[in-house]
């Protein structure tokens, strides 16, 4: 027989091995008599009764041969003696071997059908009391029905994974739950995006022009778009052109039925129409509770004057001994004597040292020190990334925490803090604010006091945040937000040329005469078919060099796909940086060994690990019943759940998205033409300011010269316009199409209102 030649077999299961929500391993005994392992995504089935199960034969690192379950369906008939074992099983509480060899003998291997049909034959068993009748009967119908629900969902040519999900989220209500409308998925469960909810449509039987078929098309593609690109709202062309083609331009839905389609979301404040835009109704909600609340800060009296503020500082300049340019005086000054402030600038412009000031000064200011137990509950410093916080607290040696964790997020991914629960601190600053998008923007200000300050900081140069807004390019524009821009590069940073190429492609003029020095930034030319040995030859050398490539160098790359894709320069480094095969941890595609250095990829407030948080694999323990997988998470030691794999990834390279808010002693940054689609000026920007000592690019000059020439895709985003009620922002994007093959490398199939509420 092949390996991963599709076959069926026939057997009953003895043993569960190991049984999360989702994921089975059993040892099953097939019908010859002969023991194998299965594996794989199906319901916990009864043990003792035959199934017939379809799928592969494969060869497991560690624990060999595995049968990799694709769909079963229950046995024509069972073996008398499996019958017996699963009524005498745990899940029949009170029959014993005894009662379960009784109603064998006296209904045959037909049994359990008969109960169902008709429960009152059990009174011929003497042994069953009432009470043990009735719960037989209860948990033969419960564990039949569920089982039903399972194979009839196969039919609709789901998979075992996305059974246990809408198993998992509607249990016995399943089958009616998308039987009423499959499109509900789309919202309710992680996975289903429309395509899938679509198909599972056609399957039970919808219309091409039902009504709900359009309006899910039409929700998912404003919530599509808007999460893909960063905006807030579509324009009426936009929306309509896009779902059009979503829905391949058919003939058989007319202008008429989207018209109805749009009215009927709108009554139901699914979405909001305004000035010729529609909006998603959360981040409606999100742009109008930030503008309403960021203008209620600003109408309160700050209680330092400029004057007071000019004081406080000249007596800090004296006390630690430094002297401030005319600048950051400004910075500190202005910041402390306005309600709302934001301090924008690139590397090595002072921003550290400006922040530093800014808590010294307004200690001063409330006859205190930093040290004193006081400021401690009259400053909060956050950060939308823990990486970012620990920087704010090396700079400031004042505690700082991210975002999630000041205000207080729970279990249930909701904040503790919040409008009716606000944050009771006078001084409020945010660091890397241009990672802020408007849902988590609304979670912070909303939770804050009217009479609180607010400082943002962070580089409006870089990457916007991945979620939909442009919270801090918006605000700067505003007229109730004092802002001060750092354009000086300080004279300790005068000398480095990571800042210099970082100032170079802001000018979008670079001078690759800087590569020659040989001095912090590198360029060696490659191709998308040499990079994997580029790579390998510097990671060679740095490591024999003595540096650490888990915590010393990162790689970033723009994309996931592709031979120069970040998942495939993943898994060649770990192949062989990390020759680890004993302790293994393998799930679907995915493959974990202890040494790997890995990235949590959504927030998690059970083990306090945050979307970015990046780690290393300590150990993984193998046990009878489950595996263990401890990470170290940059200090901090967790039991990491098996089930949760699917919100880990090997980290030794990331997308440059994904490394906003921290730096790394050295930097590798492919640039090539493979990227073209995804490069900006933006992208190389923030590329480049991530890196402390030493930046090796390896790519094209062409592709680097294409990404500072191409126009930023601006974000149609309505904040400003909302502060600032006397101006009227133009569509930023005039092109009426949005093409769905052009907004992103990944399907974003599942996304939500609620997907990107906690990115951080």
């Amino acid at each position: 027989m092949d390996i991963d030649e599709k076959i069926t077999i026939t057997g009953h299961i003895n043993n569960y091995i190991y049984e999360s929500s989702n994921y089975k391993v059993c040892s099953l005994t097939k019908s010859d008599g002969k023991t194998i392992t299965i594996v794989g995504y199906f319901p916990h089935l009864d043990e003792g009764l035959e199934y017939n199960f379809t799928g592969t034969i494969k060869k497991h690192i560690n624990y060999g041969e595995q049968f990799y379950v694709e769909s079963f369906t229950k046995a024509a008939s069972f073996t008398k003696d499996g019958l017996i074992d699963y009524l005498s099983s745990d899940k029949f509480p009170g029959i014993g071997k005894k009662i379960a060899e009784d109603i064998v003998s006296n209904f045959g291997i037909d049994c359990i059908d008969k109960i169902i049909k008709n429960p009152t034959i059990l009174e011929d068993i003497p042994s069953l009391t009432k009470v043990k009748r009735k719960n037989l009967v209860h948990l033969i119908k419960e564990n039949a029905k569920l089982e039903k629900t399972y194979i009839k969902l196969m039919e609709y040519d789901l998979s075992m994974k996305m059974i246990e999900k809408l198993l998992e989220r509607y249990g016995s209500d399943t089958l009616n739950k998308i039987e009423e409308d499959p499109y509900r998925l789309i919202y309710e469960v992680d996975g289903f995006g429309f395509k899938k909810s679509d198909a599972l449509a056609m399957n039970l039987g919808f219309k091409i022009n039902d009504k709900k078929r359009i309006k899910a098309a039409i929700g998912y593609t404003l919530n599509y778009v808007c999460y893909q690109q960063g905006f807030t709202y579509l324009t009426r062309e936009q929306l309509i052109s896009s779902s059009k083609k979503l829905l391949e331009n058919n003939p058989e839905i007319y202008d008429e039925l989207y018209e109805e389609a749009l009215n009927d979301l709108q009554i139901e404040k699914k979405i909001v129409f305004e000035d010729n835009k529609y909006f998603d109704s959360f981040l409606y909600k999100c742009e109008c509770d930030v503008a309403k609340k960021l203008k209620r800060i600003s109408e309160y009296p700050v209680p330092y004057s400029k004057k007071d503020c000019e004081e406080a500082l000249d007596y800090i300049s004296k006390f630690v001994s430094i002297t401030y340019t005319p600048l950051q005086r400004e910075a500190i000054i202005s910041s402390l004597s306005n309600s709302l402030s934001i301090i924008t600038g690139g590397p090595g412009t002072g921003k550290s040292t400006i922040l530093k000031g800014i808590l010294e000064t307004y200690a001063k200011l409330n006859n205190s020190s930093l040290s004193d137990d006081e400021m401690a509950y009259k400053i909060l410093l956050v950060s939308p990334t823990g990486r970012a916080s620990k920087r704010m607290v090396e700079t400031t040696r004042f505690k700082a925490s991210t975002i999630h964790r000041a205000l207080g997020y729970n279990y249930q991914n909701e904040f503790n803090y919040n409008e009716l629960n606000p944050l009771d601190y006078e001084l409020i600053v945010v660091d890397e604010a241009s990672m802020l998008d408007i849902s988590l923007a609304r979670a912070l200000f909303t939770a804050l006091k009217n009479n609180v300050q607010v400082i943002l900081v962070g580089d409006v140069n870089q990457l916007p945040s991945v979620g939909p807004g442009n919270v801090l390019s918006d605000l700067i524009s505003t007229n109730i937000v004092k802002t001060i821009k750092l354009n000086q590069v300080m004279r300790q940073a005068d000398g480095s040329n990571i800042i210099k190429l970082a100032n170079m492609v802001q000018a979008e003029a670079v001078d690759y005469r800087i590569f020659s020095e040989k001095k912090e930034v590198y360029f060696y030319k490659s191709d998308s078919k040499d990079l994997i040995d580029n790579i390998s030859k510097i990671m060679d050398n740095f490591i024999a060099s003595g540096g650490n490539i888990l915590t010393d160098i990162q790689i970033l790359i723009p994309m996931y796909m592709g031979v120069a894709g970040i998942d495939f320069v993943n898994t060649y480094i770990q192949g062989k940086y990390n020759p680890e095969n004993d302790k293994v941890i393998l799930r679907d595609f995915k493959k974990f060994k202890k040494g790997d250095k890995v990235l949590q990829t959504k927030n998690d407030a059970i083990l306090d690990v945050m979307n970015g948080d990046i780690g290393t694999i300590v150990d993984i323990i193998k046990g009878e019943e489950k595996d263990d997988i401890i990470i170290d998470f940059d200090g901090k030691i967790v039991n990491y759940p098996i089930k949760n794999l699917d919100d880990l990834s090997l980290a030794y390279a990331i997308s440059i998205h994904k490394s906003q808010g921290s730096e790394f002693k050295n930097v590798i940054m492919p640039v090539l033409p493979a990227y073209n689609i995804m490069l900006r000026k933006k992208i190389i920007y923030t590329g480049i300011t991530r890196a402390k000592e030493k930046l090796i690019i390896l790519g094209q000059q062409d592709s680097l010269n294409l990404a500072l020439k191409k126009g930023e895709y601006n974000r149609q985003t309505s904040l400003y316009s909302r502060i600032n009620e006397n101006k009227i922002v133009e569509n930023k994007i005039n092109d009426p199409n949005i093409p769905f093959d052009t907004l992103g490398e990944h399907d974003m199939e599942g996304i939500t209102p609620y997907t990107f509420m906690n990115q951080s």
